[in-house]
């Protein structure tokens, strides 16, 4: 495929959320033994917690941790008073002291309380961490069996770890919470592309297409995969033109098509006819440039071809890098037919 593809966007999504940082080793989840507290002593509570709240959001952080402390000591086993003190700590960089309230919290409400202790695991990059924090995760899922949230933080973990089969499960589980969207197909498409199962990720997007046909991203993705596993011309001409029946004007689909029918010996001139389109929309943009140059070029008008290639390598120094090899590999098979066609001239 053409370097000016259109993005990923759910593989953007995973890829994105994939890079999760590691952490430190979890510990056993234990509930502690509720305590009874005086009526008086809960009203303190109350009124301190919330007074710690609201220093927080003053950023008032010594204030706060006074009063959490001071609650901490009246109900030592409370959660949330816990998880606070761990955002105080860790807002202080005393990360091991979060870490610690983290944990603490998790120990006495795993059901409510995962979500800053593996977070707080994961920062600290170790292979135990996130060991530890797939556990916190896991038995957190257990617990809150439809928490969407907590299953998308757990399907990230899994994908990342290349665990395919748990990711799908999780979806699954998510689908049964909030339904089979357009995400959970971009998901499971996205799962089977780094998989390497090409025939269930393009049978992701046909089931979603089932009920979408005309969802211009879904039918792009259709067509990258389709040509990345390399497809008859026939079918891909198919998928270019129904792309293009829809979105006429779409700038990388009209530039990937001229790409392709150049490279595979395709009608040159419905590709510059294309290729024109882009560089008029966007005169500076070197992938298009590059693209309506090399077209010229294989039609025999190198001196033009040249001029739209240097064009392109000059803007690309700049504004796009990584489309140079091409650009200059392009340059040079173009310089080289050029002088062969000038010396059987001679």
């Amino acid at each position: 495929m053409r370097r000016a593809k259109t993005p990923w966007l759910c593989i953007a999504v995973l890829v994105f959320l994939l890079l999760v940082p590691y952490g430190l080793s979890a510990a056993k989840p234990v509930q502690p033994q509720p305590k009874t507290v005086s009526t008086e002593r809960e009203q303190q509570f109350t009124y301190y917690w919330y007074a710690a709240r609201h220093a927080i959001d003053r950023e008032q952080y010594s204030d706060a941790l006074a009063l959490l402390l001071f609650c901490n000591a009246i109900k030592p086993g409370d959660g949330t008073t816990l998880c606070f003190l761990g955002v105080i700590y860790d807002g202080l960089n005393q990360k091991e002291l979060a870490l610690d309230m983290f944990r603490q919290a998790y120990e006495a409400d795993p059901r409510d309380q995962w979500y800053k202790y593996s977070n707080a695991l994961l920062e600290l990059r170790t292979p135990d961490g996130w060991k530890q924090a797939l556990q916190v995760l896991q038995n957190a899922a257990t617990l809150n069996p439809n928490n969407e949230e907590l299953l998308a933080q757990l399907l990230r973990m899994y994908v990342s770890d290349e665990e395919w089969k748990k990711a799908l499960s999780t979806m699954d589980r998510i689908d049964a919470i909030k339904g089979y969207d357009a995400y959970s197909a971009l998901t499971r498409y996205g799962v089977y592309v780094r998989w390497g199962k090409a025939k269930k990720a393009i049978g992701a997007l046909d089931k979603y297409l089932e009920q979408d046909p005309t969802n211009i991203q879904f039918l792009i993705f259709r067509m990258q995969i389709l040509e990345q596993i390399g497809a008859r011309p026939a079918e891909l001409y198919a998928m270019y033109e129904k792309i293009l029946q829809l979105d006429p004007h779409n700038l990388g689909v009209l530039n990937n098509y001229a790409y392709y029918l150049a490279t595979h010996k395709g009608d040159l001139k419905k590709a510059e006819r294309m290729s024109e389109l882009t560089i008029r929309e966007e005169p500076d943009n070197p992938v298009y440039l590059d693209t309506y140059g090399w077209i010229l070029g294989l039609q025999g008008q190198y001196n033009l071809a040249i001029f739209y290639i240097d064009k392109a390598e000059r803007i690309a120094r700049t504004a796009s890098p990584a489309s140079l090899p091409v650009i200059n590999e392009h340059k040079a098979a173009l310089v080289k037919a050029q002088q062969k066609a000038l010396k059987n001239k001679k």
